[in-house]
């Protein structure tokens, strides 16, 4: 039986990654990681957790996770030992006549102590009931009745992050200046989770994440992240405070939607876009800081069909809309490269502006500062100067 742990350990090596690379860019602690790769499967917290991380590792490293997952569940058949009593024959022991003879002997020991202790045995019955029924008038008297808030159960996050198996009904409290934030798990299906997070519903699907600010004051307060979903059992989930990311601000979308969905307003307002009309900034903010110009790429006498190229330097999510045509979304690893003809424009989004190089026509194109998310629609318009169209490009909020 192949090894799952030489597997991974030898890809990893191949594609020239460190321990360390991986257990930062996948957010799976180094311990971890050396553990799947020295099959100490004992060392993670439950198997739930186990096959959670084989999934996002072989995700990362470019394997099939179920294959993974299928290769793990063989090797755990044959290792797990056969019941000693399907293998040895047990004999047959003589249970009823055992049985019979020590009621017999229970019930004659019982009427002997009864017949010698008769008078303490009475006396004593009669004052424990009464001390009893004086207890239960004094207990509805002075005890009130707890209504239980609801089935699930409350986590309140102490640490720098808490990671676990949570179930429908669960919730995590943060606070922030001793003020709590209520984060609720509202469902779990699909592999999906529901969220309901102070500034409203998110949905995030297994493997991704979403930032958040939940106390709204511009900043990207925590990371959440979908390790796996077990429909009907729950899902595993890490709550981390280290977001290292830049403030809200310097997004081009909201935090809690950049892997999971785009706010409505802006779908409409792409979608309501023609592809031959001139590029101009999608949706709209209320926040001044948040707020971004366009930018002019290269000027052209004609419009003709441009080429994206983008190279990613790290793991990295992308999500596109070429020509008016079907979303696509996909996650990257390093070394990855993209490629795409385009005749009008492109709407497209980056989970990291950093993690990506690219070009448009050759020329040299940045989505945005480090760690930043990126949402952009780059496309043809007519030149301001009346001579010719230009290829720019202009923020999707």
């Amino acid at each position: 039986m192949e090894s799952i742990g030489e597997k991974f350990k030898e890809a990893r090596k191949e594609k020239g990654l460190f321990v360390e690379q991986v257990a930062r860019e996948t957010n799976i602690s180094r311990s971890y990681i050396e553990a799947i790769e020295d099959e100490k499967f004992d060392d993670f917290p439950g198997e739930t957790y186990l096959i959670g991380y084989l999934r996002s590792y072989a995700s990362y490293i470019g394997f099939n996770p179920e294959e993974i997952i299928n290769i793990y569940k063989k090797t755990k058949i044959q290792e797990d030992p056969v019941p000693v009593e399907l293998i040895v024959r047990k004999k047959n022991f003589p249970v009823l006549p055992v049985v019979v003879a020590v009621v017999i002997l229970f019930v004659a020991a019982g009427g002997m102590y009864l017949l010698i202790n008769k008078d303490n045995y009475f006396v004593k019955n009669v004052v424990e009931k009464e001390e009893s029924v004086a207890q239960e008038k004094v207990s509805e008297v002075r005890t009130p009745v707890v209504v239980q808030a609801g089935a699930g159960v409350e986590y309140e996050m102490e640490k720098t992050f808490i990671e676990r198996n949570f179930e429908k009904g669960d919730s995590v409290i943060v606070k922030y200046n001793d003020t709590p934030y209520r984060i609720l798990i509202k469902e779990t299906s699909n592999e999906k989770v529901l969220l309901e997070l102070p500034s409203g519903i998110v949905e995030l699907a297994k493997g991704k994440e979403i930032l958040s600010d939940i106390n709204g004051d511009g900043n990207n307060d925590i990371r959440i992240i979908a390790k796996d979903i077990d429909t009907g059992k729950g899902a595993v989930l890490k709550f981390d405070r280290n977001t290292d990311a830049p403030s809200v601000a310097s997004s081009s979308i909201s935090s809690e939607k950049e892997l999971s969905s785009v706010s409505e307003s802006a779908v409409a307002a792409t979608r309501t876009t023609p592809v031959s009309s001139a590029i101009i900034a999608a949706g709209s903010t209320s926040v001044q800081s948040r707020r971004e110009g366009e930018v002019v790429i290269f000027e052209s006498p004609a419009k003709q069909p441009f080429r994206m190229n983008i190279n990613f330097k790290r793991y990295c999510f992308m999500r596109y809309e070429a020509d008016g045509g079907a979303r696509e979304e996909k996650y990257f690893h390093r070394g990855d490269t993209f490629r795409l003809d385009v005749s009008g424009q492109i709407k497209i989004w980056i989970s990291n502006a950093q993690a990506v190089s690219a070009t448009v026509n050759n020329m040299d194109y940045n989505f945005g500062p480090a760690g930043s998310v990126s949402s952009k629609i780059i496309g043809w318009s007519t030149n301001p100067t009346g001579s010719g169209y230009i290829i720019k490009s202009a923020p999707l909020y």
